[in-house]
């Protein structure tokens, strides 16, 4: 058999085919893939996968579940409840109006009882019952053009045993994730199978917006992923391409990789490439060659930094400006974004941790002293507020309770290994 392509073992955004990790869910040993298929087993529930972003949440009901049976939408892309409904039908391809067949029989009290079946072409046809006052039609087939309605998208979903997914619901405004609550609610009674993928600090975001859900809910929370857990991608991906990677190397890919299965697919993938380039050797240089790969792909973030060293438009000429232990000179948001991505890499940071790290980077000469703990906690809430508005991402940054929370690990991880330091 052929030795398998680079691209085709490292895909940092793609399905894994020879590097996927089956990872652990619980102490039980159970992984995450048994326990979507136990949930989809199961009627009645609506599953939510919660995890940190881009740490396989897609990944994972993509392994268990039939492509052909996905029905995949964003919360992003629904701004109002007929989106709703439009994106379903657009993505099984149902025409506006649909041929329903109705076959009348003769029902107690003269009333007809009618069977009807649509048809649409790729998809089989299903029943819709009901009992009607037909009384020109008894044994006959009657032939209808009707308009595609909720109901027949809903029927369509459930009796040919589609899986509804909805990617980043908590985007949806609140009035339409109450809508599609109240809609999800009444239809996994009638053997809906849906999914809902969300963070795991909005993980009762969807039975908060209907309390009817309580105890209707699968969660299922991707926990973060270890390091070994990240470096088995390595060991499995290295291994089928004969290269010899040592154990620390691989370890050091893991620990920069910022928990982001995603990253580590990214960083072996120019690993592999620029050794077998010639560009650089299988070391811990070859590594923080690669880590500049990587990051040079995410352009975005380089608006994100300008735009955090710029700093808010209001005081700027009264900053005041310290000196670092590198000879060089910034102000507070300077020092902010350099104790953001000082070691050790971490998504999570105390006030009292970015102060410790922002002392260690300043010099002590001059004896210029950091800004209290109340200007502190407002400098670090206006990066903030740039951030979001440079991405325009709500999932990137949090700064809450005197926590910064770095949602995004391609944030941090650029942050490190960009070198925007050397370049301002």
């Amino acid at each position: 058999m052929d030795k398998p392509l680079l691209s085709e073992i490292f895909r940092p955004s793609s399905m894994p085919l020879y590097t996927y990790v089956n990872r652990s869910a619980n102490r039980r040993g159970t992984t995450y893939e048994e326990e979507l298929e136990l949930a989809l087993a199961q009627t009645g529930n609506l599953i939510t996968i919660t995890g940190g972003t881009k740490t396989g949440k897609t990944v994972l009901y993509r392994k268990v579940i039939d492509s052909d049976k996905l029905v995949e939408l964003s919360g992003s892309q629904i701004q109002c409840k007929q989106d709703f409904w439009d994106l379903i039908a657009e993505r099984l391809s149902i025409p506006d109006e649909v041929t329903v067949v109705y076959t009348a029989q003769n029902t107690a009290g003269g009333k007809t009882g009618t069977n009807a079946r649509v048809t649409l072409a790729g998809i089989l046809g299903f029943g819709i019952s009901a009992e009607n006052n037909v009384s020109d039609s008894k044994g006959k087939n009657i032939t209808k053009k009707v308009t595609r309605n909720n109901t027949i998208i809903m029927r369509i979903l459930i009796d040919c045993g589609y899986v509804l997914v909805i990617d980043d619901f908590h985007y949806a405004n609140t009035e339409v994730q109450l809508y599609l609550a109240r809609t999800l609610k009444a239809e996994i009674f009638n053997g809906l199978k849906a999914i809902i993928l969300s963070l795991p600090h909005r993980l009762d975001d969807v039975v908060k917006r209907n309390p009817d859900l309580v105890g209707r809910v699968t969660f299922i929370n991707l926990q973060p992923w270890t390091q070994e857990e990240l470096k088995e991608i390595a060991v499995k991906g290295f291994d089928q391409l004969g290269l010899a990677v040592s154990d620390d190397i691989i370890s050091y890919i893991a620990y920069e990789s910022a928990v982001s299965p995603q990253l580590m697919q990214s960083n072996c993938f120019y690993l592999a490439y620029l050794s077998d380039k010639g560009r650089c050797t299988i070391s811990r240089e070859g590594a923080q060659r690669a880590f500049a790969e990587t990051a040079f792909r995410y352009p975005i973030y380089e608006d994100v930094i300008q735009n955090v060293l710029k700093g808010p438009s209001k005081g700027k000429s009264r900053r005041t400006q310290y000196l670092l232990n590198d000879g060089t000179h910034g102000d507070i948001y300077k020092l902010l974004l350099l104790a953001m991505c000082a070691d050790p890499p971490t998504l999570e940071l105390s006030l009292e941790e970015l102060h410790a790290r922002m002392e260690n980077i300043k010099s002590n000469e001059g004896n210029t002293k950091l800004p209290s703990t109340p200007n502190l906690s407002k400098n670090i809430g206006n990066a903030e507020k740039i951030i979001k508005e440079s991405v325009l991402d709500p999932d990137t940054i949090d700064w809450k309770d005197g926590v910064m929370y770095i949602i995004d690990p391609f944030l941090l991880f650029f942050l490190r290994w960009s070198g925007w330091q050397m370049q301002i």
